[in-house]
C-alpha cells in the first residue's frame, strides 16, 4: 500500500503508538522553543508529540491527521486540551487564521507537499509562521533513515516553490546523528510579511 493510505499508518500506530517517543524532534525544539505562543496547527500530527509539546509551551493547538488510530492514541496519551482533528492534510482547512503551522515529517509526493504548504501559508495571520521539517531527498543517497520512496522527500528546490511571497528565515539541510549514521533533514521556516 502507498504511504498515503491511512490504513498503512493505522497499522503502524497500532504496532507502536509512540514510534518516535514523546519528545519533539530536536530541530523543532531548536527553532520553536522561544516562539511566542498563540494559535497553532500541527498538520499531519501523527503520534501527537509535537502538538503536545506546543501545548505545553502555551499554544492553543489543533492537531490534524488522517489516521484515526494515531489520533485516538495521541488523545489517550496527551489529553483532550488539544483539538485532535481527523482530516486529509491536502484538503483540510482551519476555521480561522493561525499564528503557526507546524508540519513535521509529512510523507506525501513532493509536488503535493509544496501545494499543501502553499495552502497552509494562506492560513497564517499577519506575522504568522510556517515551519516544516522533513527528510531531505538527499538523505536517500547520502544519509540514513527516512522513507524508502525518494518521491516523498523534498529537495531545497521543491521547498523554495512553497516560499514565494513570504519572508524566508531558513531553507536548509540539517544533519542529524543517529545510531545508524547521519540523517539529512530539511527545514523551511517562513513568515508572512
Amino acid at each position: 500500500m502507498p504511504p498515503t493510505d491511512p490504513s498503512t499508518w493505522d497499522e503502524r500506530y497500532r504496532a507502536a503508538p509512540s514510534p518516535w517517543g514523546d519528545a519533539p524532534a530536536r530541530t523543532i525544539r531548536t527553532y520553536l522553543d522561544d516562539a511566542v505562543p498563540g494559535t497553532a496547527v500541527d498538520l499531519a500530527c501523527g503520534d501527537g508529540r509535537h502538538a503536545a509539546w506546543l501545548h505545553s509551551k502555551g499554544w492553543k493547538v489543533a492537531a490534524v491527521d488522517f489516521s484515526p488510530v494515531a489520533l485516538e492514541s495521541a488523545r489517550d496519551r496527551y489529553g483532550t486540551d488539544i483539538d485532535w482533528r481527523l482530516g486529509d492534510v491536502t484538503t483540510w482547512e482551519p476555521a480561522q487564521a493561525v499564528d503557526l503551522v507546524l508540519v513535521g515529517f509529512l510523507q506525501i509526493p513532493a509536488t503535493d507537499l509544496v501545494r499543501t504548504l502553499r495552502r497552509a501559508t494562506s492560513w497564517l495571520a499577519d506575522g504568522g509562521r510556517l515551519f516544516y521539517l522533513g527528510h531531505a531527498r538527499e538523505n536517500h543517497e547520502r544519509g540514513v533513515g527516512g522513507p524508502p520512496d525518494p518521491d516523498v522527500m523534498p529537495s531545497i528546490t521543491d521547498l523554495a516553490g512553497a516560499a514565494g511571497g513570504l519572508r524566508v528565515d531558513a531553507l536548509r539541510h540539517v544533519l542529524r546523528d543517529t545510531d545508524r549514521g547521519t540523517a539529512i533533514d530539511i527545514v523551511l521556516d517562513v513568515r508572512r510579511w
